[in-house]
């Protein structure tokens, strides 16, 4: 595969070319859903596995997803984040539909991951990384992301989600404290491992990074969303937790490296006009 592009204008690494990225590094215990664009798919791709979700490459927040699902033998459903289903006969008829709905070279077809479900409801992991006064990446705060039931995606808006503590969540759906322990310990590991890839293809000062888990405690890559010219990872989600502690580490770090920027510029200009 071709190594991963950033985006210069944006300033970031769009879906597909985060897929890239990662699958070139290969970071030691994290595994990635087979994942192509739908300009490559052909019908006989979606026999592979039995449900594979469609995301446009710079979309956001779980917007403009859609779920593809075979239900039966002859079957497969097209599920939107918003809005009914829509049932197909054949695989053929799916991807006639989907290239109506998305752009070809702009959406990827992700393979759905074998990861586990909160009594039903889809979950992740999100795991905030910052970079600290020395420049160093740190983990800032992680939490668990629980959608409602039968949505098709995690978010707190499209996936009417609601957050929970990571721990509460590991507790839940592992019911083993070693376990739940070793988990954590390799989201922190890989989290960190992600970001030291990314530094390899721009400065980032944020990353978001959304896992899975399944039965066995392996972690699966959903989603890495950095600070870009358009935004940043969301801060406001860990306001959701019981404690606000982590969430005003995060914005005063945050608030700490942009005075330390700023102050940087207002030093290159002053230079600039000597």
């Amino acid at each position: 595969m071709p190594r991963a592009t950033l985006d210069e204008e944006r300033h970031f690494l769009n879906k597909w070319q985060m897929y890239l990225a990662m699958q070139d590094a290969q970071p030691k215990g994290l595994h990635l859903p087979a994942t192509c664009l739908l300009s490559q798919v052909t019908p006989d791709h979606f026999e592979q596995a039995p449900s594979w979700y469609i995301k446009p490459v710079e979309t956001w927040g779980g917007n403009l997803i859609s779920r593809v699902t075979k239900v039966a033998s002859a079957t497969w459903t097209l599920q939107p984040t918003v809005g009914t289903a829509l049932t197909f006969a054949r695989a053929a008829d799916v991807l006639s539909t989907l290239l109506t709905m998305y752009l070809p070279e702009q959406t990827i077809v992700q393979q759905a991951a074998s990861v586990l479900t909160l009594s039903g409801r889809p979950f992740d992991v999100r795991v905030l990384c910052q970079r600290d006064d020395d420049d160093a990446w740190l983990v800032a705060g992680h939490l668990a992301r629980v959608g409602a039931e039968n949505s098709i995606v995690s978010n707190i808006g499209t996936g009417h989600g609601e957050v929970m503590p990571t721990q509460h969540l590991l507790q839940q759906v592992y019911q083993n404290r070693e376990l739940s322990g070793r988990v954590l310990r390799r989201l922190r590991r890989i989290s960190l491992a992600v970001c030291h890839i990314l530094d390899t293809y721009a400065e980032f000062d944020e990353v978001g990074i959304d896992f899975g888990l399944d039965s066995h405690g392996r972690i699966w890559l959903f989603e890495v969303n950095t600070n870009d010219r358009l935004g940043k990872p969301s801060h406001e989600l860990f306001l959701h937790l019981p404690n606000r502690r982590i969430y005003d580490e995060i914005e005063h770090r945050a608030k700490r490296r942009e005075e330390r920027w700023f102050r940087q510029l207002l030093r290159d200009v002053e230079r600039h006009h000597r």
